[in-house]
């Protein structure tokens, strides 16, 4: 080891509480990347083992396009030669008395061993498996629980479990790979217990010869999938929340780049004076890149292994809330805690070694190339800074114009992405400008409020463009995140506000409690009470179609015609009149997915076959993003036969057309058949509520993003304090006292934070319109309308201020307790 590079090394532990704070802004920028990658793959991990699982050793699936099947199907599958195995199985929800639902699998326990041996035979130890099997085929009313479930309940063999179909006793509990809440009854038992006698969901297969299996029977109109494909179909459901959640990586780690580059700038400052008299005593310019890229490096590794640490923290906070998010929006995941590997770490270390020798490579080639008696200053000439940030500009207006043109001939997620980020990238190459371009009212701003000191902390700002100008950047863009994507989230909740004042206008709601069905007899008693208008018959099927998911709607055109008001994006409400005649109308995003439209027919395949069904318009829709189909409830009937009803959305007559408590009279008879009754308000609420918990991993990434730029104004802040710490000492010499100079460090870092916000301003602002105007149009196939928010841009600015103010205290106690003399002693 060289004793250029001892030196280095050496002062990391004489400057502790900086080299601290150096690890500290590598550590958070790593952090936020790793915390969010470890989170989402953990989760989607976790939704393949748990689809694994269940499937077994089951090479296929049989089920009907909508609606369960007869049982019958066993006794032909029994003399079927090309079938190996099958395992019929009824899927359902259950829901508990403590108003959440669980999954509840009827299965048959000697079928089902051959398809999946190791879980209705894994029951824990100490459970006597045989005798619990056994009374699991003789007791009624009987289950067995997932071990965390059953913890999680308090329930263990004999516990009585109360649900909204009744009690179950547990006799068991087994493990489940990924802790996926389960109850496993016999299928014989489930059918009695849900009201489902002689139906079946789905039957899972062993076949010998597929193609010849499927041929046979999809002719009589059922589904034969292979267990790849099925998976497959849930995986493309989750492909844009999947994107959307990797792209809120790669906007933190843009954020932590800039806060590494931050870093090894202030690595270099801090080191100027002491490559001067290196150089001047022999050292070579080799020798000093290696020692200082050699620190840098150390300094990258550690935070990176530290921050891969506190990602590893971080992803247990952010693994519930994905899958949280997963719940509402597609299917029921509950993803088990990430696992500690020693990978984590070292990912880390690696990620944080790559962003600090790229963040400092531009410091690096300066200070090779830097003239030794020009080091010895401590400064860098006025107008190269003032060249380099209008070239630098120059640059960024090039590339923001090209991200543009990107964006707009964008088709897909990916380019949108990548315009997105050359937009912000852009945008951030213009901070050196701005802080040139605003000096002046900066200057005549804090001459009013501050005196004299004003306008010197002004200047400082303005002629340290090297390191003020990356830190504005990283807040600002930090910013900017929360202004866009706050704006977006606002603008979506009013439009979807705006939707659902024309399409949800029932007065009533009725459902049925999870794992129950609405009575088919209460849809005509409903129906005929004096002073209710009409009666919708709501029921929602997801289907296949072209190899992917979609929604299939059953409703009454007639009762949708006279009282709601859909919002069309193409057509009118005539077309209620061709819905009645059997066509159909579909969403923005069926129509964005797969390009039908007016003029086109959408082929679905049910139980009598195929069907193709004219499309007469075009609605906006909030409800999925994969597509949705809605036709008349005679239409869906004939197509797959399945009476079901959902929700019947209740409409009254007018106040002065309906006998008084028709209301209590829709609620009284709903409620005796046991239903659940929501009006309006209620319902919109219960929508708007999953909304806002739907974007709560947004919320914590603007958090961490914040956090993270936070660091880059500390950074900056003491970068100018060691560069100018013999100016200060100078300041304190013709008479500023310590507090005078603490608030010109103050007044500096909130003209930063000022400037940030003005940039985040302008970036989050273009974010807001990328992220409506392309992004959610290319991921969930559906139109935002723009609405303005002034909270997101005050809220930017509150937090700018004070997160500067904060930014500028190590700072400022530094300035206060280092004496005049120790800051001078040089001269």
């Amino acid at each position: 080891m060289t004793i250029v590079l001892r030196s280095f090394l050496r002062s990391l532990f004489r400057r502790r509480s900086l080299t601290l704070s150096q690890l500290a802004g590598v550590a958070c920028g790593v952090a936020a990347v790793v915390g969010m990658l470890l989170a989402s793959d953990t989760a989607l991990t976790g939704f393949r083992k748990a689809v694994r699982f269940l499937q077994g050793s089951s090479t296929h699936a049989l089920n009907l396009p909508v609606g369960p099947m007869p049982e019958s199907v066993l006794t032909e599958l029994m003399a079927n030669p090309g079938v190996t195995a099958f395992a019929p199985v009824l899927d359902r929800q259950l829901g508990l008395s403590d108003g959440s639902s669980v999954r509840v699998l009827g299965l048959d326990p000697f079928l089902d061993h051959a398809v999946r041996p190791d879980l209705i035979f894994s029951t824990e130890p100490g459970d006597r498996e045989e005798s619990v099997v056994l009374d699991l085929l003789l007791e009624k009313n009987t289950a067995i629980l997932e071990s965390r479930l059953a913890q999680s309940l308090g329930a263990g063999p004999g516990t009585p479990l109360v649900t909204g179909n009744g009690v179950l006793k547990v006799l068991g509990t087994f493990t489940h790979p990924v802790g996926e809440p389960i109850i496993l009854m016999d299928i014989a038992h489930a059918q009695e217990f849900f009201g489902a006698a002689g139906k079946i969901d789905r039957v899972d297969l062993i076949l010998e010869d597929p193609p010849a299996f499927a041929a046979s029977w999809s002719s009589r109109g059922y589904q034969v999938a292979s267990q790849g494909e099925r998976q497959a179909v849930f995986e493309e459901m989750l492909r844009a929340f999947r994107m959307n959640l990797e792209a809120m990586s790669l906007l933190a780690l843009m954020v932590g780049v800039f806060l590494v580059y931050n870093t090894s700038m202030f690595s270099v400052i801090s080191r100027r004076r002491s490559v001067g008299v290196l150089r001047s005593l022999g050292a070579t310019r080799l020798e000093i890149v290696a020692a200082v890229t050699a620190e840098i490096s150390l300094l990258g590794a550690l935070g990176g292994a530290a921050g891969g640490l506190l990602g590893f923290a971080l992803a247990h906070f952010l693994t519930g809330i994905v899958g949280d998010t997963i719940n509402r929006l597609y299917f029921f995941l509950r993803p088990l805690p990430p696992q500690w590997s020693w990978s984590i770490p070292l990912s880390g270390a690696g990620l944080g070694l790559l962003a600090s020798l790229l963040g400092g490579a531009f410091s690096l080639f300066r200070l090779s190339v830097e003239d030794p008696v020009k080091a010895l200053t401590g400064r860098v000439p006025q107008v190269s800074q003032d060249r380099t940030a209008w070239w630098t500009a120059a640059a960024g207006l090039v590339l923001t114009a090209a991200s543009v043109l990107v964006l707009a001939g964008s088709d897909s997620i990916t380019t949108g992405y990548i315009g997105a980020f050359g937009v912000i990238l852009g945008l951030s190459f213009m901070c050196g400008v701005l802080l040139i371009v605003s000096s002046p009212a900066w200057k005549m701003l804090l001459r009013t409020f501050a005196g004299p000191i004003g306008p010197i902390a002004a200047g400082n700002v303005r002629r340290s463009l090297g390191r003020t100008a990356v830190a504005v950047a990283a807040f600002g863009i930090a910013l900017s995140l929360l202004v866009g994507l706050g704006s977006m989230i606002g603008s979506f909740r009013r439009t979807l506000i705006w939707w659902m004042e024309g399409q949800i206008r029932a007065d009533y709601y009725i459902q049925a409690p999870t794992g129950g069905q609405i009575p088919l007899e209460l849809y005509p008693e409903l129906a005929r009470l004096p002073g209710v208008g009409g009666v919708d018959p709501y029921q929602n099927f997801t289907v296949s179609y072209r190899d992917t998911i979609i929604h299939v709607v059953a409703l009454d055109p007639d009762v949708l015609y006279r009282f709601a008001r859909f919002a069309w994006y193409r057509g009118d409400d005539l077309a209620w009149k061709d819905v009645k005649a059997g066509g159909a109308i579909v969403s923005e995003s069926f129509y964005r997915r797969f390009g039908l439209g007016p003029g086109g027919e959408v082929t679905l395949t049910g139980k009598a076959g195929e069907r193709s069904f004219a499309i007469s318009a075009i609605f906006y829709d909030y409800t999925t993003e994969h597509g949705l189909v809605m036709m008349s409830r005679e239409s869906f009937l004939e197509l797959f036969g399945d009476p079901a009803i959902d929700t019947l959305a209740v409409f009254l007559e007018p106040e002065g057309n309906r006998p008084a408590g028709t209301g209590e009279r829709v609620r009284d008879l709903a409620r005796g058949a046991g239903m659940i009754v929501a009006d309006r308000t209620g319902f919109e609420e219960k929508i708007l509520g999953i909304f806002d918990a739907t974007f709560t991993i947004t919320h914590s990434m603007r958090a961490i993003a914040v956090i993270v730029a936070f660091f880059g104004i500390t950074g900056a802040l003491l970068t100018l304090f060691m560069e100018r710490r013999k100016e200060f000492g100078i300041y304190r010499a013709l008479g500023l006292t310590g507090r005078e100079v603490a608030l010109m460090t103050l007044l500096e870092g909130l003209g930063m934070g000022l400037a940030g916000f003005i940039l985040s301003a302008v970036a989050g602002t273009a974010i807001t319109f990328i992220l409506i105007r392309v992004i959610n149009v290319q991921s969930f196939n559906w139109t935002i309308f723009y609405y303005f928010d002034a909270v997101p841009y005050l809220t930017a600015a509150v937090i700018a201020l004070s997160a500067s103010a904060g930014a500028a205290v190590f700072p400022m106690i530094r300035v206060v307790r280092t004496y005049p003399q120790l800051q001078i002693r040089e001269e």
